[in-house]
This record gives structure tokens, C-alpha cells and sequence, in this order.
């Protein structure tokens, strides 16, 4: 982790007792060093802005990192650590969910396509393929 993850961490952490979440305006608003706003002209969206997406990144890289056991709370109301091992849970099965959701989606999408024959490319239509294309020279 670099020092601008860390320092955004500690406020995280320095925030816990509130059990709020912090919004990315907040993040901007209490840290301007680490990620400036007033450098973005013309750029009021918040999604677009490169201070609201370095700090969506830099929150994936303190959850991925294995040194720190606190793990970071994400949605649509903002930021902030788990208080308890039940919050953290319901996080994480909720993250579960949402993937199992796309695995399945894929899944039935593989299964659309092998229905299709688009494919499924087994040996006998490879050398048909080959055999095409000698003829075709």
C-alpha cells in the first residue's frame, strides 16, 4: 500500500466510532491533499472525477492487502469499516451473492452458445475447417 491508501485508511478508521458512511464527497472534502477536487474544471459529475475514482481504487487495494484485518464497507451511501464480525459477514455475503448472480449469467449464456454449436469445437469440425481451407486454395 502507498502512503496515500494509508492516510486513507487511518481516516476510515478514525471515523469508525461514527458508524456512518462517508461519502467520496467527504473523502475529497476532509483529505483535498490526497485527492483535489478543485483541479478537475468543468467536471462537477462525481463518477467521472479522478479524485472519486482514485479513492474507489485505492479502497479495492486496502481490501485486497493482506496486512490489515479491517475490512472496508462499500455502497451506494459511501465508505467505512466494519464495526462487527456480523456487519463484515453480511458484506461479504452480499459481495457472494452478487458474483454467484454473474457466474450464473455467464453460465447460461456458455450454455446458449453450446446450444447453438457456435462453440463447442470438437476434432471432426476442426478438420472440416482444415479441409475447407486446402480446398478453398
Amino acid at each position: 500500500m502507498n502512503n496515500r491508501q494509508l492516510e486513507l485508511y487511518n481516516y476510515l478508521l478514525s471515523k469508525r466510532e461514527t458508524d456512518e458512511y462517508i461519502s467520496k464527497k467527504q473523502i475529497c472534502k476532509d483529505l483535498p491533499l490526497l485527492y483535489p477536487r478543485h483541479l478537475e474544471h468543468n467536471n462537477n459529475e462525481g463518477n467521472k472525477s479522478s479524485a472519486y475514482s482514485k479513492i474507489s481504487l485505492d479502497i479495492r487495494v486496502i481490501n485486497y492487502t493482506t496486512d490489515i484485518e479491517n475490512i472496508v464497507i462499500s455502497s451506494k451511501k459511501g465508505f467505512k469499516i466494519a464495526n462487527n464480525e456480523e456487519e463484515a459477514r453480511k458484506y461479504i455475503e452480499s459481495r457472494f451473492k452478487r458474483d454467484l448472480i454473474s457466474l450464473k449469467l455467464n453460465w447460461n449464456l456458455k450454455k446458449k452458445l453450446e446450444n447453438n454449436n457456435q462453440i463447442k469445437f470438437e476434432d471432426e469440425k476442426f478438420k472440416t475447417i482444415e479441409i475447407f481451407l486446402k480446398n478453398f486454395e
